[in-house]
């Protein structure tokens, strides 16, 4: 079995053509790694300053010099240090190939107002933080900032149901793509870098769609 290999420290990388950055955005956000802060509202002043401090802790390298494309990035040198993979992971790769083959590279999204992100595959019914039970018709019960549970009666924010590692509710997000279930986490020392960075808390889940 193939071991990950670090990427590159920052070395040039071949840019990738318009056509070729549309069929990423299709294709390569399948399956992703969504790190978020636990305040849902949080966001950032100033982007580039946001970017560039997680350039500095090696989070993420370059931009992906396409036009469609705006804010996706190439792993950085301490991307490995920060994301673990486990046994079982397949081998990594950090660089799309000739057939533009899915790669592991970083989004950051940053929304007008706080917004849902939860898997479409492998879907969890949120646990209701008053009953603790799950919310199986959640879909039908949602307005823009909460979910009623039927169980117990209680409405509630939606940041604060158990999604059980498969949803996030936030304004401000780190998509790691290429990355399933359980496949790989990210390290506490990552965690704290960026409550440093942000003065919140953060937290993670996975997407498939």
């Amino acid at each position: 079995m193939k071991k990950a290999v670090k990427p590159a420290k920052i070395n040039p990388v071949p840019s990738i053509c318009p056509t070729e950055a549309a069929a990423m955005t299709s294709t390569h956000s399948q399956n992703s790694l969504y790190l978020y802060p636990a305040q849902p509202d949080f966001t950032v002043d100033h982007l580039p300053d946001f970017i560039h401090a997680l350039q500095a802790i090696g989070l993420i390298a370059h931009k992906i010099d396409t036009e469609k494309t705006a804010q996706h990035y190439f792993t950085g040198e301490k991307y490995l240090d920060y994301i673990a993979y486990m046994g079982c992971a397949p081998s990594i790769q950090f660089e799309a190939g000739a057939d533009n083959e899915k790669f592991c590279f970083i989004k950051i999204h940053q929304l007008p107002k706080p917004q849902l992100i939860h898997s479409r595959k492998q879907p969890r019914a949120p646990h209701c933080p008053h009953c603790n039970k799950p919310v199986k018709n959640w879909q039908d019960k949602k307005t823009a900032a909460s979910i009623h549970c039927d169980l117990c009666g209680n409405s509630s924010a939606i940041e604060k149901f158990n999604w059980r590692k498969m949803a996030g509710y936030a304004q401000l997000f780190i998509e790691v793509t290429d990355i399933f279930p359980k496949e790989a986490t990210p390290q506490q020392a990552l965690l704290d870098k960026l409550a440093a960075i942000t003065g919140s808390k953060w937290q993670y889940f996975y997407s498939c769609q």
